[in-house]
C-alpha cells in the first residue's frame, strides 16, 4: 500500500531529477526555498528506498543506479542551501533592521519567527543553518566526496555536524597551543633564573671582607638581606 508520504517522496524525487537533468537551479530566494523543501523530501525518499533495497536484496546494479541518483539529489540540495545562505541578508544587516538581540541570544540562533524580507518558509534558525553552510564550502565539498566514497547520500545534517566538529577541533588545538606556549615561557623563566644564580655564585666571593667601614657595612648588609629574602623559598620559608 502506497502511503501519502511515499507519494510525496516520489513526486519530490521526480521533480528534483528534472531540475538536475535540465540544470534548472533558480537564482532567487523565493524560488530556491520551496525547491529546498522538495529536495529534502526527495533525499529522505532516496534514503528510505535504498534502505529497503538493502533489506530486500535488490540487484546491485539497480541499487547503485538509485544510489547515484540519491547522491546527485543530496549534492544538489546542498548547492541550494549554500546559495540560499549566500543570498540571505547577513547577520549584521538583520540586526540593523530588527534592533538589539533579545535576552542575550543572537537573532540568527533563535528558533522562532520570520526575519525581515525573508521568503515564506525561512525563519532565523533556518537562515542561520543556511548561512553556516554557505560559509564553509570546503566542508560541503568534503562531505560530498566522503558520501561518494562511502556509498552514502550527503545531507545538510552531515555538513552541519562536520562544521561543528571542525570548530571544536580548532578550539581544542588553540587551547593546546596556548598551553604549550605557557609551558615554553615557564621553561625560559627557569633557565633565566638558573643563569642568574650561576652569575651570583661566580661573582660573589665565598667570604666577605674582614674589615668594613660603618657606611659600607650598612650598605652591604641591606643588599645581603635582599638576596637572602629572595632565596627564602628554597629554605621552605614564606616571604
Amino acid at each position: 500500500m502506497v502511503t501519502k508520504e511515499q507519494v510525496k517522496g516520489e513526486e519530490a524525487m521526480e521533480l528534483f531529477k528534472l531540475v538536475k537533468a535540465n540544470n534548472l537551479l533558480p537564482g532567487k530566494l523565493d524560488d530556491l526555498v520551496p525547491l529546498s523543501f522538495i529536495g529534502s523530501a526527495a533525499v529522505r525518499y532516496y534514503r528510505d528506498v535504498i534502505g529497503l533495497m538493502d533489506q530486500l536484496g535488490i540487484a546491485e546494479s539497480q541499487r547503485k543506479a538509485t544510489l547515484r541518483d540519491g547522491q546527485d539529489a543530496g549534492e544538489l540540495l546542498l548547492d541550494i542551501e549554500e546559495r540560499i545562505g549566500n543570498l540571505l541578508p547577513s547577520v549584521p544587516e538583520v540586526r540593523k533592521m530588527i534592533g538589539k538581540t533579545q535576552k542575550g541570544i543572537p537573532i540568527a540562533q533563535r528558533k522562532g519567527g520570520s526575519g525581515p524580507d525573508y521568503p515564506a518558509g525561512i525563519n532565523e534558525y533556518r537562515a542561520h543553518q543556511a548561512r553556516t553552510i554557505a560559509r564553509h564550502p570546503e566542508i560541503v565539498a568534503k562531505v560530498k566526496a566522503q558520501a561518494r566514497e562511502n556509498e552514502d547520500i550527503p545531507t545538510k545534517t552531515a555538513v552541519l555536524n562536520a562544521i561543528s566538529y571542525e570548530k571544536e577541533k580548532a578550539r581544542r588545538e588553540s587551547a593546546e597551543k596556548g598551553k604549550s606556549e605557557t609551558m615554553s615561557l615557564a621553561t625560559v623563566e627557569q633557565a633565566t633564573y638558573l643563569n642568574a644564580l650561576d652569575r651570583c655564585i661566580s661573582i660573589l666571593p665565598q667570604k666577605p671582607p674582614k674589615y668594613w667601614s660603618e657606611g659600607t657595612l650598612k650598605e652591604a648588609t641591606i643588599k645581603a638581606r635582599i638576596i637572602i629574602k629572595r632565596l627564602e623559598v628554597f629554605n621552605g620559608e614564606k616571604s
